[in-house]
């Protein structure tokens, strides 16, 4: 039991510190995601600064790999990997599905478009959303082996 503890807590720690690293490498990826998925549709203005940007997501993240690591401990290295390699495709399918429908919501809704080319601030982008929702879609699979986990614990103790 201590041993899920500190592997919980480890884990989740982990998850906020690769948030806190990879939020650059994160928010230029999905604009390069929205410039793609609209042709080149959308232009970014002013400055890109990310001072005040939502943390929520670096906690998803923590969550989301605290809850992967409980949902693979005892697991032979080969499933683990597997599920390693299900799990962050489903993280990247997700990020691209998500920027790519938001990106082409934002150019059927814009009004004041020159030429059909959008100009968005920078900041206006929510990324902590996208990541996190990434996060959770991608950890899915990973809530359901916990689940079936608990439910079998409970059953053989009854």
């Amino acid at each position: 039991m201590i041993k899920k503890v500190l592997i919980g807590i480890i884990g989740f720690i982990l998850g906020i510190s690769f948030g806190f690293y990879f939020e650059g490498f994160f928010r230029e990826i999905i604009q390069d995601i929205f410039r793609f998925t609209t042709s080149d549709k959308i232009r970014f203005v002013g400055k890109n600064i990310s001072i005040f940007s939502d943390r929520t997501f670096e906690y998803i993240l923590g969550f989301a790999l605290m809850t992967f690591l409980l949902a693979n401990i005892k697991l032979k290295t080969k499933r683990i990997l597997k599920n390693v390699i299900i799990c962050l495709l489903i993280f990247g399918i997700s990020i691209f599905l998500i920027s790519a429908i938001n990106a082409n919501l934002k150019v059927i809704q814009c009004t004041a478009c020159d030429n059909g080319i959008v100009k968005i601030h920078w900041n206006n982008i929510n990324f902590g959303l996208t990541i996190g929702l990434s996060a959770i879609f991608s950890v899915v699979p990973s809530i359901i082996v916990l689940i079936n986990k608990i439910k079998a614990s409970v059953q053989h103790s009854i």
